[in-house]
């Protein structure tokens, strides 16, 4: 008889030690690093397709193409940032309220 190791529980589709690495990381850290992760590569799609569209050798349809998603991309990954940035926000005010007035601060 074969023995299946258990999965960890609400591990989605990650074996039970990558779930168990993945979730040592602090929620400030992650959202920080999603953040800047999302950052980076708005910046790299711009640099990208600006230097495709103006100094490689491409058809008009391609460039024109580049350009709309480069569009839909920004709109994409800056939404994105803001609902990072908002979940970041108040978790963070989650933890002052946490520090301050659950375990016996000043009001």
């Amino acid at each position: 008889m074969v023995k299946m190791k258990k999965k960890g529980k609400g591990n989605y589709i990650f074996p039970d030690f990558l779930g168990q690495a993945m979730s040592k990381i602090d929620m400030r850290t992650q959202l920080e690093a999603s953040m800047m992760s999302m950052t980076l590569i708005l910046a790299g799609m711009i640099v990208t397709i600006f230097y495709m569209a103006f100094y490689v050798e491409l058809p008009t349809w391609y460039k024109v193409t580049l350009v709309i998603n480069l569009l839909a991309g920004l709109l994409f990954i800056s939404s994105f940032i803001v609902t990072t940035f908002q979940q970041y926000k108040s978790y963070l005010n989650a933890i002052e309220f946490q520090n301050e007035v659950m375990k016996g601060g000043t009001q």
